[in-house]
C-alpha cells in the first residue's frame, strides 16, 4: 500500500460539521450582542441628536451671557492663555482645538475708533476666556441638561389645549409641503408607537382564520368593533390587529364574528416573538413532541 494510500484526509463531512457549528455558535452569540448593542447606538443617536440641534446652542448662548455680564472669569482660564490686543484666531484648552471667528483689529488701524476696537478686543478675549472654563470644567453638560428640561416643558404645553391645537396647526403645515408631506407621516407613525402614552391596549391574543379560510393567523384582539359595523351584523364581533411579520408595527385591523376566534393562552410578549421570528420562537406550552409518525403538543 503506498503513503499516499495511508494519508489520511479529513472527510467532507467533518468539515462540514464544523462549518456548521461555527455558523451556529457564531449566530447565537450575534442574537445575544445585537439587542444590546442597538439598544447603545439608539440612546446614543438620540444624545447626540439632542446635543446638537438644542444643546450646544444653549452652550453658546451661556458663554455669550456670561462674557456680557460677568467679564472676564476669574478660575479657570489662566492669564497666559491669551494676550490682550494680539489677534485670536485660536487656541487650545484640553487639548481641543477650538476656534474664535473674531479676529482682534489692529489698534494702529483707527486711531479714531480705539475705544470701540478696545471693547471688541475685550469682548473677544472674555467669550474666548468662558470657552476656556466650559471646556475645561466639562460645563458644556448644562447645555444638554437644559435641552432636556426644554423637552419636558415642552410636554407641558403640549399636553395643554392651546398647545395640541398649535402643534395641529403646524403639523397640518408640514403636511402640504411637497416631500416633507410624504416623509413626515411615515416617522410620526414610528415615534408615536414607540414614546405615545396613548399605547395600544390588548385584551388578548387569538387565532383567527385570515386572510382566508384554512389559514390561520395570530392576531392581538383590541377590543370592540366600531358601532356602525356591530349594527349591520347584528352578531357579536371583536376588532383583531394582525401584526405584520418581521415589523410587527405594521399590521392589518379586522373586524371579525367573536365565534370565528380561538383565544390562545398566550401573552402579548410571546405572540410577538411568534411574529417577529416568523413562527419560529413559540412559547413552551406551544410546542409539539415528535413521537415517531405522531404529533403531539408538548407538555411545557
Amino acid at each position: 500500500m503506498s503513503n499516499e494510500q495511508n494519508i489520511r484526509r479529513p472527510s467532507p463531512k467533518g468539515d462540514a460539521s464544523g462549518w456548521e457549528d461555527f455558523k451556529r455558535f457564531f449566530l447565537r452569540g450575534l442574537a445575544a450582542l445585537l439587542p444590546p448593542l442597538l439598544t447603545i447606538a439608539v440612546v446614543v443617536w438620540a444624545y447626540r441628536v439632542l446635543d446638537e440641534y438644542v444643546g450646544q446652542h444653549v452652550t453658546r448662548g451661556l458663554i455669550g451671557v456670561c462674557a456680557r455680564t460677568m467679564g472676564e472669569p476669574q478660575f479657570g482660564a489662566p492669564d497666559d492663555a491669551l494676550t490682550y490686543g494680539t489677534p485670536i484666531e485660536e487656541w487650545r484648552a484640553d487639548g481641543r482645538r477650538l476656534t474664535v471667528e473674531h479676529k482682534i483689529i489692529n489698534h494702529s488701524a483707527l486711531r479714531s475708533a480705539e475705544q470701540v476696537i478696545r471693547k471688541r478686543a475685550e469682548a473677544a478675549r472674555n467669550h474666548a476666556k468662558w470657552q476656556i472654563v466650559f471646556a475645561k470644567y466639562k460645563l458644556n453638560i448644562i447645555g444638554f441638561l437644559v435641552a432636556i428640561i426644554f423637552v419636558y416643558f415642552m410636554g407641558v404645553f403640549l399636553a395643554s389645549l392651546i398647545g395640541r391645537t398649535t402643534w395641529r396647526m403646524a403639523e397640518s403645515a408640514l403636511f402640504r409641503i411637497p416631500v416633507i408631506g410624504t416623509i413626515y407621516p411615515s416617522f410620526k407613525q414610528v415615534t408615536d408607537f414607540v414614546l405615545s402614552e396613548r399605547k395600544l391596549e390588548f385584551s388578548g391574543v387569538v387565532a383567527v382564520e385570515y386572510p382566508r379560510k384554512g389559514l390561520w393567523s395570530v392576531g392581538l384582539r383590541t377590543g370592540p368593533p366600531m358601532a356602525s359595523i356591530a349594527k349591520a351584523a347584528g352578531k357579536e364581533l371583536v376588532t383583531v390587529f394582525i401584526p405584520s411579520s418581521p415589523t410587527p408595527v405594521t399590521g392589518y385591523v379586522i373586524t371579525v364574528p367573536r365565534q370565528d376566534t380561538i383565544d390562545l393562552a398566550l401573552t402579548i410578549d410571546e405572540a410577538l416573538r411568534f411574529t417577529i421570528s416568523g413562527g419560529v420562537i413559540k412559547p413552551p406550552q406551544e410546542l409539539i413532541e415528535r413521537r415517531g409518525d405522531n404529533e403531539l403538543p408538548g407538555k411545557g
